[in-house]
């Protein structure tokens, strides 16, 4: 066998690998909401409480990305991805065995602690074992597994739920997460010397030291917020327009997760133009699909065409937003993207609390201008601020 194509295997497998490290973590972050009324009358609570389990696992994940992130520099991004999955796989099984909305809760955060460190130690494991040229199609086809977990993985926990009960759903999870651990472990051991991180709280704010982060992590909070905010309500919006079913609304998540797949297929032309030229034309065609929104909810076909377009677009924007900061300082890539996924959960909260008081008040065309709004000012630093980084680095532009 030639050693190109014994190479391009071994990538493959490796991308196979981390996708569906991907997928797990995506499942567990989004598997609760649907089985929510089936896990609150198990426990005779109700889903306000059950609830709270969402929420401490985004905060947990936050605050794990924060402060256990950088040592992926340290110990190696395999070994954090490996530890970071057993954590997972804790967490799903006492999940499972549950029997108070409290000990849920107390799992969750424990699986939250755990994606904090599987995200940043994924993407950075993607944008190394990527050949030179090639970093935003590996990244794409990884990024592919919040995808998988979107179209398959959100029905199927509904399904196993109703079929074999709400602890079957965290019982599979876990199972789908030991299977990872093998592969894991076959993951190329990062080569050279440890990096000479900082040690103590100067670890935890270095990335803002480094050229154009503080930039790309302001993009990414308003990315993400406007990203939350909508989806938070954009279901419940087109219901309420429309007369949907529950099922029916669910359609949108389908469609976006089905466009969010399909842009992998043309990541290599975010190789080819460059992704700092790209960026800002990006954000500013989501920030059109969320001005859409508002005459395309009185159409069930207009509506959900343009939650595709918009997973399609969202896909690209993640895309380029994770390749620049992993590119940014390569010997600090866990501290950058752990910074860069403490800011994403950081986004969950504001996203959906500031939608939330929109959507209370006055519905929700405030929610879509206001994400509209700050793509917008996301894309206006794309083309400004990160413009010396351009100039300087033409190679990657």
């Amino acid at each position: 066998m030639p050693e190109h194509h014994q190479y391009g295997s071994a990538i493959s497998l490796q991308t196979a690998i981390l996708t569906a490290g991907i997928a797990v973590v995506g499942s567990n972050s989004l598997v609760l909401s649907p089985i929510l009324g089936d896990v609150a009358t198990a426990m005779a609570t109700t889903p306000v409480a059950v609830s709270r389990a969402i929420a401490a696992y985004g905060g947990a994940t936050a605050l794990s990305a924060f402060l256990l992130a950088p040592q992926i520099d340290r110990i190696g991004p395999r070994r954090a991805l490996f530890a970071g999955m057993a954590g997972l796989i804790a967490a799903t099984l006492l999940s499972a065995l549950a029997n108070h909305w409290l000990m849920l809760t107390a799992a969750q955060a424990l699986a939250g602690l755990g994606a904090g460190v599987i995200l940043p130690s994924i993407y950075t494991l993607a944008t190394t074992i990527a050949p030179p040229g090639r970093e935003s199609r590996v990244l794409g086809r990884v990024l592919t597994g919040w995808s998988v977990s979107m179209v398959a993985g959100v029905p199927a926990a509904a399904f196993i739920a109703e079929t074999l009960g709400w602890r079957a759903v965290f019982l599979l999870l876990a199972g789908l997460a030991a299977l990872a651990l093998p592969g894991i472990a076959r993951l190329p051991a990062r080569s050279g010397r440890a990096a000479a991180a900082r040690q103590g709280p100067a670890a935890l704010v270095a990335p803002l030291t480094y050229s154009g982060v503080p930039a790309l992590l302001l993009i990414c909070l308003g990315f993400m917020a406007s990203f939350y905010g909508v989806y938070a309500f954009i279901g419940d919006h087109v219901r309420s327009q429309l007369g949907l079913s529950a099922g029916q609304a669910g359609l949108i998540v389908l469609t976006y997760g089905l466009g969010f797949g399909a842009a992998s297929f043309g990541d290599g032309l975010v190789d080819r133009l460059g992704p700092r030229r790209l960026f800002p034309a990006i954000l500013v065609a989501v920030a059109a699909i969320y001005s859409l929104m508002l005459p395309a909810a009185h159409s069930f076909t207009a509506i959900a065409a343009l939650t595709g377009l918009w997973g399609f677009a969202n896909h690209f924007g993640l895309n380029i937003l994770v390749l620049q900061l992993s590119q940014a300082k390569p010997d600090a890539r866990g501290a950058v993207l752990g910074l860069n996924s403490a800011v994403t959960y950081l986004g969950v909260l504001v996203g959906t609390g500031l939608a939330g008081i929109g959507y209370a008040g006055t519905g929700f065309r405030p929610v879509a201008l206001g994400a509209a709004a700050a793509c917008l000012a996301a894309a206006l630093i794309a083309a400004t601020a990160l413009r010396s980084r351009r100039s300087a680095d033409p190679a990657t532009s």
